[in-house]
């Protein structure tokens, strides 16, 4: 049960930093932060499934 809880509690706070990623490069130029961009939404989307 522990283990699970601390899966969950670790797939949260990627989804939190992955998005907050996202949120701060789009508030950037996109010109050279396109990859960095799309591998963070990318790591958010498959946490995110997991997770849920």
């Amino acid at each position: 049960m522990i283990p699970a809880l601390l899966v969950k509690i670790a797939l949260i706070i990627i989804v939190i930093r992955s998005a907050y990623v996202c949120i701060h490069m789009l508030n950037k130029r996109l010109s050279s932060n396109l990859l960095n961009l799309l591998y963070h939404a990318s790591i958010f989307i498959i946490a995110l499934s997991f997770l849920i």
